[in-house]
This record gives C-alpha cells, structure tokens and sequence, in this order.
C-alpha cells in the first residue's frame, strides 16, 4: 500500500537510471563515505529488513508491476531473506536483499562451504557445530566470509527467478559495493605487496587467485630481466641462456602450484571436483543425480562432443589457417616495399606495425568466437567451460602471436629480423594492453573532471520517498557502471607476454625486462578497475588457475624447443658441433634438446605441487572426517540397543 503511495506522488519525468561510468564513479568518491555513517543508524522501513546490512540488490525492469514486485518477494522470503521494497517511480524500484547471520550461515551449511575449525584442519561447515568453527577471537558473524553472503543469497534466489529475469521483469542482480573495504585497495607507494587476503575476502577466490598469480610472477621476472641485462652487456653464451631459461621457467611453474595450493587450502577451494554445482547458462533436463541422489540438470555428452569436434574446432581450424595466411601476406609485402624503395626507406616499419595491429585485432575477435563456440557445447561446470575455451583460444593465439617469428627463425633463418621483429610486436602488444588498462581509467577520470560540474543534488520530493538515502543513491549510481565478465582476458595478456618472454629468449634479452616494467603497473590498474569502473561482481571459487597452468607449461616446453633450434643456427655453433661431432652433427643437438627435457622432467618431479603442510592439513581433515563417521555409527548403534 505504501508503495502505490509513493508511486502516485511521483511523476515520470524523474527520469531513468544513467548509465554513464563517471557518474558513479563520482558518487562513491564523494557521497558514500560522507553517508556511511548516516546508514548505520537508519530504519529502513520494512518491517521484514531491520537494520541487516543490504547485501544484493534486485533492480525491476520498466515493464514489472507491483504485483510482480510482491511475487518476487514472497519467493525471495521462502528462504528466510529478508527485503525492502523501494519504489520511486515506474521506472524505479530496487528490492534491497538482506539476511541474518543465522540465515547465512544455515545457506552456508547447505553449499558445503569449506572453513577452519579449533582443531585446525578444513571441514565442511556445519550448522549444528558451529562451535567448531568458531576460532580464538571470532564471533558467528565472522564465519561467513564478506564476499560468501552476496553469493550464498543469490545461489538460492536466483534459479526461482529465472521466468522473471527471461521476461524482464527482473532487470538486474548485483551486489553493492563496500565503500569503507574499498580503501583497502588504494595505491600505496609504501605497499610492497598486493593486499591479496583482503581481495579475497573482498572479491572472491577466482580474482584473488589472479592478483596471487600475476604478484607472483612480476617477481620471479626479476630474475630473467637481470640475467637479460648480463646477457646484453656480457654475450652470455647461448647454451647457459637456454639453460637459465628452462631452469626459471620450470621452477617458476612448479613454485606457483605450491603457492596456489597454500592459497587455496587457506580459502577452503582446494578440493573442489566435478560435483560442484553446475553453471547458471548449463542446459539440461532435470534428473536424479547417481552419485548424490539429488534432482540436478543432466546433459548428454554425447551432443557436446559431437558439437567440439564437429563444429568447434574445424572452425578453430579455418581461423588457425587464415592467421597464419596473413602473417604469411606480411613477408610478401615488406619484399615488395623493399624492392620498390630500398633496404634503407622507412616504409620497411608499416607491414611489422600493420601485422602486429591485426594481431591484437584477430585476437579480439577469435576470443568472442571461442566464447561462442564454448557456449554452444554446453559444458556442465564452469572449469569445464574455462578449460575448453583456453585450449580453444591458445590454439588460435600461439600462430597468431608467434607463427611470423618461427617463419623468420627456420624458414628465413635471419635472427637478426627475428630480434626486430619480436621486439616490435612486443611493443605493440604492451602497447595495446597499456591502452586498455589505462584508458579507460583515464577517460573516467577525466570525465569526472566534467561530471563534477554538471553534477547536481537529486530533487527533494524524489529523496523524501527514500527511506535510506545512502544505500539509495549508491544503487542508483552503480546500476550503471559495467559489468565485470572475468578474469580470462588477463591471464591471456599474461600467457601471451610469458610467450614473447621465453620463446626466442636466445635473440631477446630485453623482452623479460619490458615485461616486468609492464606488470608493476598493470597489477594495479587491474585492481583500480575492479574498485572504481565496473560493478562489484559476485565471487566465484577456484581451487587454481585452471587450463591457463597448462597453457603456461606448454609455452615453456615449446620455449625448449625454439630456442635449441636458435641455437643450431648460429653458423659457430653449427661449425663447432662439425669439427666436433662430424658424423652426427644434427643428433647432437637432438641429445642436447631431449637433456633439457629431461631437466625439466626432473625438476618437475623434485618440486611437489603441493607444500608438506597442505598435504599434512588435508590427510589430518580425512582423518578426523572418519574418525567423526565411526562415532556417528557407534551412538547410532548404541541408541538401537538402547
């Protein structure tokens, strides 16, 4: 009833959201905080909310009327969530999303959310011993994580609004960001390391993990960057070059699993499986699941395979055959320019800048097309999607990023084209990623600059129909920032750079440095997007990096393979093994090859991917979950006697 009160009073030319990125930007900068302290204190004015903290909110499309609003409602209610109604025109209203601890953590129980108990060990948490789990100093509001409640509401909420979200009634499902926690994440020049813990709690263990990944790696580039610079003043000799790398590549991989396995037995992930719960887009008929007896959606393989092999990858095979046809053009057009102006024209540069230009193109458009192509085989979880479409992407990315330089090394076997070559592309790959990363940053604050000038206070009898202007107006602004898709583009720039890095090492000692220089910026751009320019995404769990692990072990194996092939087409090198080596000439170099294979079998193998304190921690939590089953059984058998 209040609520058509509230509509009649307010006319339609209030307008709609905007949906302008520096509007909201603005906002959080310079109303929220200002405000925070006013929300601790408001009523909100349902009888249903109280004074919980607003969680997610649920935005109505212009066509849901208040019928559906109170439909939405009653589902949402079914799962003891609390909601506030706010409707301020016909355009606006938002359903502020809520629940009690003791609602979270009942949802928690039923995800089977991994936490640490007294004992130290990571168990699946229980509603009905939460004692367990309440560690020295905590309280039962702390064990549920910030980044777990948004999602735990929206695993409930969201599969019984599917039919209002098709239709458009339901508009938008997101949760609010954290001004205060925010601050956590501001540039620091005294900060030596990422606050990852607190991007984790804050963001969830997939970006968490992606900001743990890309840390770890500007370091571990130090090294590769000094030897580069050695190498550049010194002539290290290439032998010691190939070894360095294949010795840092392999140790670098092999430490960050340990490291990813700490993170991920710390955050409760590591030992999710493939019973996980299936994607939101995964299609299927709803059926008795075998294993666990529950009612989930079943997919044929079948169809999946026969759509990947089929239909995915001859397409993946055509776009592969047709980047390597342009770079291919490339070679034709530079002997053209070179034969109608000379070795010495500046014309020489533009096919080397054209191709590099179509190369960060290409890479755009295959990346939509494997998105595409991976949506329509219907993997059941979200690793599953992941995997196939890097494999899809790494295809298609190794001939369109590096096909041209392994041309120019084995075919035309010029090295010292292969040097200006790759450090041109390298330059125009940094340069595009800077220009995203920076970009659009820079565009939303310079539009900022602009917005403050024209930006004016929302109108009297618009805020007097709001019972809490705070969580109001900041809804109101971050409905209309971007949504944040995933991580997937920003492990690719960090495959495809470890590629340019470790491919043709031999003849690019400063590709290594380049590329150090480029992520300490990088890693902080990418935590200034999340926090300022795209909505705050719902958290997703991930016990590592997934196929981009493999697809960085392949880069290093292929690394073994290139720069070996560099090596034996150096004309001293080739003529030592001669004298030496006459009647097995191209052998040696094969038993040269297969060594550092088998170096880098070896240190695989030396480097458990797991630390022994994991592996102790997870054998302690199997053993205390048996031991906690035969007393179970025990009183059980004990009560029958009885």
């Amino acid at each position: 009833m209040a609520a058509n009160e509230q509509m009649s009073k307010v006319p339609s030319l209030l307008g709609r959201r905007p949906q302008k990125i520096i509007e909201n930007h603005l906002f959080r900068r310079q109303r929220s905080i200002k405000l925070s302290a006013k929300a601790a204190s408001v009523d909100y004015g349902d009888e249903d909310a109280g004074n919980d903290k607003t969680y997610v909110v649920l935005i109505f499309g212009e066509k849901a009327k208040l019928t559906h609003c109170e439909d939405v409602r009653k589902i949402i209610h079914q799962y003891d969530i609390k909601t506030t109604l706010e409707v301020i025109s016909k355009e606006e209203k938002y359903l502020y999303l809520t629940a009690s601890t003791d609602t979270l953590l009942r949802l928690a129980d039923e995800a089977e959310l991994t936490k640490m108990t007294v004992t130290g060990s990571m168990q699946k948490f229980n509603y009905h011993s939460i004692s367990d789990f309440l560690l020295p100093g905590m309280t039962e509001d702390d064990i549920v994580r910030f980044c777990e409640a948004p999602v735990l509401i929206k695993d409930v909420v969201k599969p019984q609004l599917l039919p209002y979200i098709r239709n458009g009634i339901v508009e938008e499902l997101f949760p609010l960001h954290d001004i205060e926690y925010l601050e956590k994440f501001g540039f620091d020049w005294r900060r030596r390391t990422l606050p990852i813990e607190h991007i984790r709690n804050y963001f969830g263990a997939s970006i968490g993990l992606y900001f743990a990944f890309i840390e770890f790696y500007t370091k571990a580039l130090i090294w590769p960057a000094l030897f580069g610079v050695c190498q550049y003043l010194w002539s290290v000799n290439l032998s010691a070059v190939i070894g360095f790398y294949v010795i840092w590549s392999t140790i670098f991989l092999e430490l960050w699993k340990r490291r990813c396995a700490g993170l991920a037995y710390r955050w409760g992930t590591i030992e999710m499986s493939s019973l996980d719960k299936p994607r939101t887009r995964y299609k299927g008929e709803e059926k008795l699941d075998p294993i666990t007896g529950k009612l989930t959606r079943h997919y044929p393989m079948r169809y999946t395979y026969i759509q990947m092999y089929c239909i995915s990858y001859p397409v993946v095979l055509l776009c592969v055959v047709a980047a390597a046809y342009f770079a291919l053009y490339q070679f034709q057009i530079e002997a053209e320019v070179l034969a109608d102006f000379g070795p010495n024209s500046w014309l020489l540069y533009v096919p080397v800048i054209i191709q590099s230009i179509l190369i960060a193109i290409f890479s755009w458009a295959y990346e939509k097309l494997a998105t595409f192509l991976t949506e329509l085989e219907n993997h059941r979880t979200r690793l599953q999607y992941e995997r196939h479409r890097v494999n899809k992407l790494m295809i298609f990315e190794i001939v369109n990023n590096f096909f041209s330089l392994f041309y120019i090394a084995f075919i035309i076997q010029d090295l010292k084209q292969l040097n200006y070559q790759l450090m041109m592309q390298l330059l125009i790959f940094q340069i595009v990623c800077i220009a995203q990363e920076v970009g659009i940053p820079l565009l939303a604050v310079i539009k900022q600059k602009f917005a403050k000038l024209m930006h004016k206070e929302l109108d009297e009898e618009k805020l007097s129909l709001v019972s809490d202007v705070s969580r109001y107006e900041q809804c109101f602004f971050e409905a209309g920032l971007d949504q944040y898709q995933s991580t997937y583009e920003d492990y690719l720039q960090m495959c495809i750079q470890f590629g340019y890095v470790v491919l043709f090492a031999a003849v690019a000692p400063f590709a290594a440095l380049g590329a150090l220089i480029n992520n300490v910026f990088a890693m902080h751009i990418d935590l200034f997007k999340l926090c300022n320019i795209f909505k705050r995404p719902f958290a997703r769990r991930t016990k590592n990096i997934g196929a981009w692990q493999s697809a960085f072990e392949l880069l290093s194996v292929m690394a073994i393979l290139s720069n070996c092939g560099l090596l034996y087409l150096l004309p001293n090198v080739r003529a030592f093994v001669v004298q030496h080596f006459p009647s097995m000439p191209n052998l040696s170099f094969v038993l040269f090859e297969h060594l550092l294979l088998g170096l880098k079998f070896v240190i695989h193998k030396a480097i458990h991917e797991r630390p022994r304190w994991v592996r102790i921690a997870l054998m302690k939590a199997d053993y205390e979950s048996s031991q906690a089953y035969k007393n179970i059984r025990k009183f059980t058998s004990n009560k029958k006697v009885d």
